[in-house]
């Protein structure tokens, strides 16, 4: 009989294998100093009452952008992906995954690089 092959799961592996030969991870003893508190800009205030916020309404917006944006808009997009994962209180392993496709997607050739630069920085 043939083994049902998991390709979630072996994307995974495959991630985590390339992820360990591009960042060592830091020792405990390195990191003890206190991180800085990051200031991020305070997001544009969203007037609800003029628009309603659901799925719809967003995939309606990222339509338009797309199409007054052309070519650019991947780029754009991959970048909203990117923030808002950042965003989320909470990470969970999917969250890292999509971020180093989009990642990816977004660096061309020189993704390698770009991942390596992205995680040292976070």
């Amino acid at each position: 009989m043939s083994k049902k092959k998991n390709t979630l799961k072996d994307l995974d592996e495959f991630l985590k294998q390339q992820a360990a030969t591009l960042v060592e991870p830091a020792q405990l003893s390195d990191q003890i100093e206190e991180p800085k508190p990051e200031k991020k800009p305070a997001p544009a205030p969203i007037d609800v009452a003029d628009k309603e916020i659901s799925v719809e309404s967003i995939l309606q917006d990222l339509r338009h952008l797309s199409a007054q944006e052309g070519h650019a808009f991947r780029r754009k997009f991959y970048e909203m992906i990117i923030r808002s994962l950042e965003s989320q209180p909470h990470s969970e392993p999917g969250d890292k995954m999509l971020i180093n496709t989009a990642l990816y997607l977004k660096s061309g050739d020189a993704w390698k690089e770009v991942i390596r630069n992205y995680w040292r920085n976070k």
